[in-house]
């Protein structure tokens, strides 16, 4: 016996909204932080704890910033309003050049860079982000500063 796996007929549904009309002054304004846990959850198809891990947050706040970036991306889609995209505090790694000084800034995620974007040369490094590791703000003392009593 030969089964066809059918997909069931879609049911007439009532709508009643209008498409949106473009004329609306409306401008929505969405963070990157928005658009990377749209990315990740929407169309990379990953859960909250995955997708929280990738963007180095908890579970909590990625849940927090998703749920914003969906009612914001229906607003564009439903009112169409005009999505603006903002920046925010974003880490990026700092590179140097060897040969000719550049500096320039990698966002993290995209792997070690071939060369230098200036001159080309592959004899580079990675910059210090600044502070050490610990309490002591890099400067070789923890907690223990100042006067001993």
């Amino acid at each position: 016996m030969y089964i066809q796996n059918v997909p069931r007929r879609k049911r007439r549904r009532w709508v009643f909204l209008d498409p949106p009309e473009i004329l609306e002054s409306g401008e929505v304004e969405i963070s990157l932080d928005e658009m990377e846990a749209l990315r990740l959850a929407d169309v990379e198809g990953l859960n909250q704890h995955d997708a929280a891990r990738i963007m180095g947050i908890s579970q909590p706040t990625f849940h927090r910033i998703l749920r914003e970036a969906r009612r914001k991306a229906g607003m564009i889609v439903i009112h169409g309003f005009k999505p603006k995209i903002t920046g925010g505090e974003h880490i990026m790694r700092m590179f140097r050049c060897l040969d000719c000084g550049n500096e320039w800034e990698e966002p993290f995620g995209t792997g070690r860079p071939n060369n230098c974007p200036k001159c080309n040369s592959q004899n580079f490094c990675r910059m210090d982000s600044g502070k050490g590791m610990g309490r002591g703000g890099g400067r070789g003392r923890g907690k223990g500063m100042g006067r001993r009593w």
